[in-house]
């Protein structure tokens, strides 16, 4: 793995290097061809204080290269009607959200994920009405632009929930289709019952309404609900009026890109075959190369509730810039709540390793799922550490407003959708100064930003720190992923590694300290780093070794640290 190799040498090595620096302008240090890794263990029986041979010198690797801007990226999914209620009726807004701007740049966030705000028929918005209408609740148009152009000057991008897979059973199209107009063939009927199996559960296909002038006794499919109706999107009209809509957000509202619901789901090709079909991964393609052509700097990022080799394929065959990787929270969760990091580890691998054409989006949960502090009862250092496993593995986060604050909550939706609770002061917690559309959820008392934000040893305050330090390190945004092995199943260790700098990230998952745990490379390391700790900061003056390497560029045997506190995330920086 020569990329694991890019650091400059020390002593002789660094003249060497010098003298390859003068050749080749601009360029660092890795191994010669020589010095690549065998990618098995040294049999020498060497450790990190007596290494069978010299470490390769290290020689010239390539320029850094300009990478999109989401890569670098931490994203927020908000819930505009849960943030900030800016006018007293009771339900979040857009200006509650443009005022709680410095909260969100505080955080570190460089990214807004906003759930639909185009004017809908339920609280969700997942059942779109007028596809270039904000959703009057929320405001309107001109709320929106002020909402873009605050969060640009902070240097936050915005993008939002686009849901195409289906509309609203209130939508004008579907009632001119239903009434057999000019959008029938927008959707997608059957004189009878087909007896599909549904791809979500259920009998996908709807009987018509009685009374309607659509053919009696027809049906229609609508996989989510008889209320959601899919859009027919063989269709070239309706597949333009989505891309139109497209292009209205993107142009005259400014935003930065969409999030693409039900992603899998959006074209038939018959019974059995109703997902992950190949014209959905065409249609997707296609969509994908015209938001880049309407704004060149504009993504999208798929929500893809699939497998893994589902989900990369998405991003690995040019369908979208990136996809959702439902699989590595639970990892995460259940590593830090079993204390075995064996699932944990394999999961970063394979989620750095499998998405080869653009980055997965990373996340512990979202709107559609419990909210992962439920499950840890209060147990706030587990939860720091189900954070910083997230903020310093592999992928692009997402974090799930309130989760930074602790929000917990369980099904029904709405119950995992409940408003912020900014202050300690009974009974809306500063989410509104009227009565909230939905009741606060336990424990907003002491989980709310105001209780929080003046707690240095709080749950946000250690998200705070966390993004600001993927933030800086080049390395956890974007750099590879390599497994260590450690002595303890309950520690976790990866090394990730960018032209920049390479930093190890060892986690011990128990709620005991872990004491002289060793850890293995099998090699790909130059040079004699030097090692310091940089996170977290009770650590930082802490006495760290740095491992003495092999002639593979490995180490056995390495014991950074003595003692590892419990569910302590600690990140090294072996410095070229």
């Amino acid at each position: 793995m020569p990329i694991l190799a890019r650091r400059r040498p020390s002593g002789l090595g660094r003249l060497a290097c010098a003298l390859a620096i003068v050749a080749l302008v601009g360029s660092a240090c890795s191994p010669s061809p020589s010095g690549s890794p065998s990618g098995k263990p040294s049999s020498s029986g060497a450790t990190a204080s007596q290494p069978a041979a010299a470490a390769p010198t290290c020689g010239p690797i390539a320029p850094v290269v300009a990478r999109p801007w989401w890569v670098d990226t931490t994203f927020y999914e908000v819930f505009v009607r849960s943030f900030f209620d800016a006018n007293g009726d009771g339900t979040g807004d857009l200006d509650g959200l443009t005022g709680h701007l410095p909260y969100l740049h505080d955080l570190g966030v460089g990214a807004l994920w906003l759930m639909p705000i185009a004017e809908s028929g339920s609280y969700h918005g997942y059942d779109v009405i007028d596809y270039t209408k904000v959703e009057p609740d929320y405001g309107d148009a001109a709320a929106l632009k002020r909402l873009v152009a605050a969060a640009h000057a902070a240097g936050i991008r915005v993008i939002l929930d686009f849901v195409v897979n289906h509309t609203s059973n209130r939508n004008a199209w579907f009632e001119d289709a239903i009434a057999g107009g000019s959008h029938r063939d927008w959707y997608l009927w059957s004189p009878t019952d087909p007896g599909w199996p549904g791809p979500v559960g259920g009998n996908p296909w709807h009987p018509v309404p009685a009374g309607s002038s659509h053919a009696p006794g027809a049906f229609y499919y609508g996989v989510f609900s008889d209320q959601m109706p899919d859009l027919n999107l063989t269709n070239a009209d309706a597949t333009a009026a989505i891309h139109q809509a497209a292009d209205f957000w993107l142009t005259d509202m400014d935003v930065d890109g969409f999030r693409i619901d039900a992603a899998p789901y959006l074209i038939e090709d018959g019974k059995g075959a109703q997902i992950n079909t190949p014209e959905t991964y065409a249609w997707l393609a296609a969509f994908r190369d015209d938001i880049h052509a309407t704004k060149p700097d504009a993504m999208d990022v798929g929500e893809v509730w699939q497998a893994r080799a589902i989900s990369a394929k998405y991003v690995n065959q040019g369908s979208l810039d990136m996809a959702f990787d439902f699989g590595i929270g639970p990892a995460i969760l259940n590593a830090v709540q079993g204390g075995d990091a064996t699932s944990l580890v394999a999961g970063q691998d394979e989620v750095a390793n499998r998405y080869t054409a653009g980055p997965a989006g990373t996340f512990l949960s979202n709107h559609d799922q419990v909210r992962w502090l439920t499950g840890f009862k209060g147990d706030a250092e587990a939860a720091k550490q189900a954070a910083a496993l997230l903020l310093t593995g592999p992928g692009v986060p997402f974090l799930y407003y309130g989760e930074e604050i602790g929000l917990t909550g369980a099904k029904p939706d709405e119950n995992i959708r409940r408003p912020m609770p900014w202050t300690s002061s009974s009974p809306t917690f500063g989410f509104t100064s009227g009565t909230p559309w939905e009741a606060m959820g336990d424990g907003a008392l002491t989980a709310n930003v105001a209780s929080e934000a003046a707690d240095p040893a709080s749950l946000l305050a250690a998200y705070r720190a966390l993004v600001h330090l993927r933030s800086e390190h080049p390395a956890l945004q974007h750099g590879g992923v390599t497994r260590i092995t450690a002595s303890s199943r309950s520690v976790a260790a990866i090394l990730r590694t960018s032209p920049e700098e390479q930093l190890l990230v060892v986690s011990n998952l128990r709620a005991e300290a872990a004491s002289g745990v060793t850890l293995q490379l099998d090699g790909g390391l130059c040079g004699a780093p030097s090692a310091s700790v940089i996170f977290p900061a009770t650590l930082a003056s802490s006495a760290v070794a740095a491992p003495a390497l092999d002639a593979a560029g490995g180490f056995a045997g390495y014991v950074p640290l003595p003692t590892i506190p419990p569910h302590a995330t600690v990140v090294i920086s072996l410095s070229r």
